[in-house]
């Protein structure tokens, strides 16, 4: 767009300049051939006055006979000449007036170059100002790819966690065969149970963190019946990952069922000023930190927001359940 201008810019610049050029040398074509003409006719009448006096000279009877004729020819002669004097002064005025216009325009041509010098000038600006924005985008995209890469490794640890678990079982049922007491088995249940605990509960603790959260706010009651029942909480890992499997399947059909933030699919969609949708805790983490960092409110996208007000998608929400349940009953 902004060669473009530049271009129009140049054109107009080189078409006033051409037609000032030309209105110039029609100018002085003109006032030349006026100058010529004038000077042609002022010496045809010197000429024929001069012929007149020779004759006049030459013929004393005529001059006696018409005394006031000379005096006629004089007044002749110089009214030709002050016309000739006027019609050059007029020529001199066109001239002046011709310079005029070349000047301004001339003017106007500077003018220009310097609108479409400002106008590069912007336009470096513009491409600096993205090429940094482009340089922020990488790096933060390189932070969230390396808090992935944490989250994952922390998600291989729980999964280990879960499989020592299932281990410690069935290690607790070949004991209770071998040993044949119901105490040794509850005494290598509980130790077994307690060594898989802590690890799940490192490796919890690790996920939290990640997330911005505390082990804390994990609430009691959820980790005793993590232990106590350990078929339930092995239908629930069972049902999650294949419910994540569905999900997997289908970010890879639909992309745009990920929030921009965590590029996981959404739960519970809702949406910002800015028409964009995003998970609605990561999206409230967004504007926390924001708030805490006292930086103007705009979105993950860095598009400027009036308000955070969030409202829920739930056409986004019922198509996304309606694709995993559609892969889970596949």
């Amino acid at each position: 767009m902004e060669d473009e201008i530049l271009r129009r810019v140049n054109e107009r610049v080189a078409e006033s300049t051409r037609r000032l050029n030309e209105r110039v040398a029609e100018s002085t074509r003109r006032v030349n051939e006026r100058v010529a003409e004038s000077t042609r006719r002022v010496n045809e009448r010197v000429a024929g006055f001069t012929s007149s006096l020779g004759k006049r000279r030459s013929s004393e009877a005529e001059l006696e006979d018409a005394p006031g004729r000379e005096e006629r020819l004089r007044h002749d002669a110089r009214k030709q000449r002050d016309d000739a004097r006027k019609q050059r002064d007029d020529a001199r005025k066109q001239r002046d007036d011709a310079r005029k216009q070349r000047d301004d325009a001339r003017k106007q041509r500077d003018d220009a170059r310097k609108q479409r010098d400002d106008a590069r000038k912007q336009r470096d600006d513009a491409r600096k100002q993205r090429d940094d924005a482009l340089k922020q985008r990488d790096d933060a995209l390189k932070q969230r790819d390396d808090a992935q890469e944490q989250l994952k490794d922390a998600q291989e640890q729980l999964k280990d966690a879960q499989e020592q678990l299932k281990d410690a079982q069935d290690k607790l049922k070949d004991a209770y065969v071998l040993c044949g007491g119901a105490e040794f088995a509850s005494n290598e249940w509980r130790r077994l149970c307690s060594e898989a605990q802590k690890e799940r509960n490192e490796s919890l603790k690790l996920v939290w963190q990640l997330r911005g959260r505390d082990l804390d706010d994990l609430a009691e009651a959820q980790l005793e019946s993590l232990l106590e029942d350990n078929l339930l909480a092995k239908e629930r890992i069972e049902k999650m990952q294949l419910r994540r499997a569905a999900e997997a399947c289908v970010l890879e059909k639909h992309p745009d069922y990920a929030c921009p933030i965590s590029l996981a699919i959404m739960r519970d969609p809702v949406v910002t000023d800015d028409g964009q949708s995003y998970e609605r805790t990561e999206i409230k983490a967004w504007f926390k930190s924001q708030r805490e960092a006292n930086e103007p409110l705009t979105s993950p996208l860095r598009a400027p927001l009036t308000s955070a007000q969030l409202v829920p998608n739930h056409s986004l929400r019922r198509a996304i359940e309606a694709a995993v349940d559609a892969e889970l009953g596949a």
